[in-house]
């Protein structure tokens, strides 16, 4: 169904094109978007809504097409030419310089900060108070929550005067007041007439609080039509990918079998100026998915990078395969058996600049060859039953994973990492970003993964906890308040409150 319009768009995007390679992201784009509206972007990974967004932002330029704001063709160069002509952009990972305070993150594209600044605090305070968006101009970034951060990437925009402003993912790491809290900034944006866009696969978020809904397939718009018209999250499900979806996996049971890991009193992590986790214990058994949740920040990142062997811890001991480590020799360990999806699939997961099958033989060398030779022709034929087994698509196994959406580049990492038949799987927000047909598949691999092996999995999505769950660790302030099983959880308000710190049981 098509969107009319009665006055001048203030933004209109004809026939946008773009192409990575041999991937088309963008395929003849156009679509238009009025002053004081709230846009929803919607969209399978790979669908090319980021980088529509990217586009407009100033970070990738067309291959063809052109953009008007305002009426006037306009083609930015950069970021900093879009945001000069009122364009900007939050991404999924935040661009600020921890070691920085609030004020000089926003103040930093004027150049080199020097005194105090008053005069720029007090204008940063007062914009801050405006929109609800309360943070200390004086705190360094590294001490804020993720919550805060984005306050400080939106007030950046803000403060530059921005009147379009585009969110990829922006709930992904927020809590559910600090949704709400986000969703009455954007209200108040759309009452001073500003345009907001937000890239979003919570189907639920787009029902409270966008106007105009815009779906993308394939690199194509294919659809636009007024929230108000759309009946259910099912609709827009069936929209994105062409077909019924309900977000549903059957949960078989499973025999629970021995513990494969057991941590005991772990702290970390080592060399810090202050201890991230504390006195954490628990045990993930076989035949289980035993899952660590909490709102970000709150220890769960280094807690897992330790245990990943990617950071050292400063106490406690481990127990592998009835095998015991303290702190200090577990990173030192040998032997198989533990797989890793991490949630930084870009930087942590993946490398840019290999092939598909490069990227497949990153943690699975031993079963390609060695260090000196690989049977590169036995590598391409795992990777291209990866490949099809988990729907990747990306412009086959020779192209790079730079030209992988998040969604398709999470399903190689999850393909390899399984591929490895581990006694225990740690998976690391492995959904965050993935579009409902992706999540569907990710879910029904962790489960069958789970009737081999134990999964540890660490998600701040709480329907993704209660669906898959066996049993739930709340994490607060670095320690875990309690663990409940699948059936205690059911109460999702208890989740809540231990996850803000109150509810524990005595």
């Amino acid at each position: 169904m098509a969107m009319t319009t009665l006055s001048s768009p203030v933004l209109a995007l004809t026939d946008i094109t773009k192409r990575f390679g041999d991937v088309r992201a963008n395929q003849r784009v156009t679509w238009t978007l009025d002053a004081g509206r709230i846009y929803a972007l919607l969209g399978e990974n790979g669908a090319g809504k980021s980088t529509l967004m990217s586009i407009l932002a100033g970070r990738y330029q067309p291959d063809g097409g052109e953009i008007h704001l305002r009426g006037s063709p306009v083609r930015f160069l950069s970021p900093a030419q879009a945001l000069a002509s009122g364009i900007g952009m939050v991404y999924q990972r935040f661009m600020l310089v921890e070691p920085l305070t609030v004020a000089e993150n926003i103040l930093l594209r004027r150049g080199p900060i020097r005194g105090k600044r008053t005069r720029d605090i007090r204008q940063i305070r007062e914009l801050a108070e405006r929109y609800g968006l309360l943070v200390n101009p004086l705190a360094p970034v590294r001490t804020l929550t993720m919550g805060e951060r984005q306050r400080v990437e939106i007030l950046k925009l803000l403060y530059r005067q921005a009147e379009i402003l585009i969110f990829d993912e922006p709930t992904a790491v927020l809590t559910h007041a600090e949704i709400d809290s986000l969703f009455d900034v954007f209200r108040q944006l759309k009452e001073e007439g500003k345009t907001v866009v937000f890239i979003t696969h919570k189907l639920e978020e787009v029902m409270a609080v966008a106007d105009e809904i815009a779906v993308m397939r394939r690199g194509r718009m294919v659809s636009r039509v007024a929230a108000a018209q759309v009946r259910s999250h099912h609709d827009l499900a069936r929209m994105m990918v062409g077909r019924e979806v309900i977000l549903s996996v059957q949960k078989p049971p499973v025999a629970i079998g021995e513990a494969v890991l057991t941590a005991m009193g772990l702290s970390g992590p080592a060399g810090a100026d202050r201890l991230k986790f504390q006195d954490v214990d628990f045990e993930v058994r076989r035949g289980e998915i035993f899952t660590i949740t909490g709102v970000a920040g709150n220890g769960q990142e280094q807690l897992v990078a330790a245990l990943a062997g990617l950071a050292p811890m400063a106490a406690g001991t481990v127990s592998f395969r009835n095998r015991a480590y303290t702190a200090a020799r577990w990173r030192r360990r040998t032997g198989d058996g533990l797989a890793y999806i991490p949630e930084d699939r870009d930087r942590t997961g993946s490398i840019d600049a290999f092939t598909l099958v490069e990227n497949f033989m990153l943690t699975r060398l031993d079963a390609f060859g060695g260090a000196l030779w690989v049977r590169r022709r036995r590598a391409a034929r795992a990777t291209a039953a990866a490949v099809r087994d988990f729907s990747i698509q990306g412009g086959g196994i020779r192209g790079l994973a730079a030209h992988l959406s998040g969604g398709n580049r999470q399903k190689l990492i999850l393909a390899r990492e399984l591929s490895r038949r581990p006694d225990l799987l740690i998976a690391e927000q492995p959904t965050q970003g993935l579009d409902v047909r992706a999540t569907e598949e990710v879910w029904q691999a962790l489960l069958r993964q789970r009737a081999s092996a134990a999964v540890l999995l660490v998600t701040g999505d709480l329907k993704e906890a209660l669906t898959l769950s066996d049993r739930i660790a709340v994490m607060f302030r670095g320690r875990i308040l309690d663990i409940v099983s699948a059936r205690e959880a059911a109460d999702i308000d208890r989740i809540k409150l231990l996850m803000a710190g109150l509810g524990k049981r005595e």
